[in-house]
């Protein structure tokens, strides 16, 4: 595929923008080389990272998100270079004339990509293109794990044709795609029916409110990028003040500099393989504040790619410390795991004849348990073991 990858791309076509004085060598841009201005054979064992835009919004209810590709990286390589070199190609604009093509296109590239390391992050479109990148992942790992960022849940009553509105359905009606386990992130109540929130608590899929993160902050989102192998961003989830690239009003939400903080810990997971930010509204984005913001988290996945710690799975649990702590009320032992050069943590999930199943948690779990608790993570996916 990598002699013909150029037949899947148009050129993107956008000026940059430099967003402060110096030079050219001291932007992002120069660390980026493009698809369509390579002499030689794209070798993609010398690719760290690959963007590739989506030019589509029939299936979002923002027509403007078909434009975000090019207006975001107008702003994203006038940015500062990131702190240590990452071999990121620019691959262009996703063709084809209709969804399905596009759809079988992204699905096919993602898995070649995939199968040579390299990390795919996909720019603009509707939130239901997040289906092939699902349908990528789950050729390669068949139990993985799907972290959605959104304010309400997208996953409507079934319908003929499926939408950005309804993808985590179809998703979970598609064995041929369908995640081990869901993470939403963000979600604010009032947004979500009860007959949605009925069907996240029967698949035992997470849901990490605002309330939640208001409460114990935003460094509880870490710990669900972590596990993620796809992160899927919706531009909306982002309170209307800082993002006003929207149709609906919004006023509570992430904020900027969260929305910046999470694109940094999903690039700073090994775990991640895909990630895709949309519906990006540019028709509606006043003064291009969203489309910076976008910029400006792209630009934190990459510096996050680029400064990984190499944890678990990179690195085998037994260099970590272990803590088994014993919860008297229930006569059970739960195994931690912590690596304390960066105070990240790892809790073991025991499953019936085979080998436990590791998560991600934070240090707040060990110490429910430690004050003989179940810490609510840790019962999550001991109930997933009979789903």
């Amino acid at each position: 595929m990598t002699e013909d990858l150029i037949l899947y791309f148009d050129k993107p076509d956008f000026s940059t923008i430099n967003s402060f004085e110096g030079n050219d060598d001291e932007r992002i841009a120069g660390q980026i080389k493009f698809l369509h201005n390579q002499t030689h054979r794209l070798d993609l064992n010398e690719v760290d990272v690959a963007i590739i835009g989506v030019c589509d919004a029939r299936n979002s209810i923002h027509k403007g998100c078909a434009n975000a590709p090019d207006e975001s990286r107008a702003f994203l390589y006038g940015l500062r270079r990131i702190s240590k070199d990452l071999n990121i190609i620019d691959l262009g604009n996703l063709r084809g004339k209709t969804i399905d093509d596009r759809y079988h296109a992204l699905e096919e590239i993602t898995i070649e990509l995939i199968k040579n390391n390299v990390t795919p992050i996909i720019i603009g479109g509707g939130q239901d293109y997040t289906i092939p990148l699902c349908g990528a992942v789950k050729k390669i790992k068949p139990h993985y794990r799907l972290s959605v960022v959104d304010s309400k849940i997208d996953w409507q009553a079934p319908e003929v044709d499926f939408s950005s509105s309804s993808f985590i359905g179809y998703l979970c009606d598609d064995n041929d795609r369908m995640p081990r386990d869901i993470s939403i992130v963000g979600t604010q109540r009032y947004l979500i029916s009860p007959s949605q929130q009925e069907h996240i608590s029967e698949k035992s899929f997470d849901m990490l409110r605002m309330g939640h993160i208001r409460q114990f902050g935003y460094t509880c989102i870490e710990p669900l990028m972590r596990d993620a192998d796809i992160v899927s961003v919706d531009m909306t989830a982002v309170r209307q003040c800082d993002q006003p690239s929207r149709i609906l009003p919004m006023p509570n939400g992430l904020t900027g500099e969260e929305m910046c903080q999470l694109f940094w810990y999903a690039g700073q997971s090994d775990n991640l393989k895909i990630l895709g930010v949309f519906e990006l509204d540019t028709l509606t984005d006043i003064n291009k504040q969203g489309t910076v913001l976008q910029a400006q988290c792209l630009w934190h996945i990459l510096e996050g790619i680029a400064l990984r710690y190499k944890d678990y799975p990179a690195k085998e649990l037994d260099k970590y410390r272990q803590f088994i702590v014993h919860l008297d009320d229930y006569e059970l032992d739960i195994k931690f795991y912590n690596n304390p050069d960066n105070n990240r943590w790892w809790v073991e999930i025991p499953r019936d004849g085979q080998q436990p199943e590791i998560v991600a948690c934070e240090k707040r779990d060990f110490d429910i348990a430690s004050n003989n608790e179940i810490p609510e993570r840790w019962f999550r996916f001991f109930q997933k073991r009979k789903l």
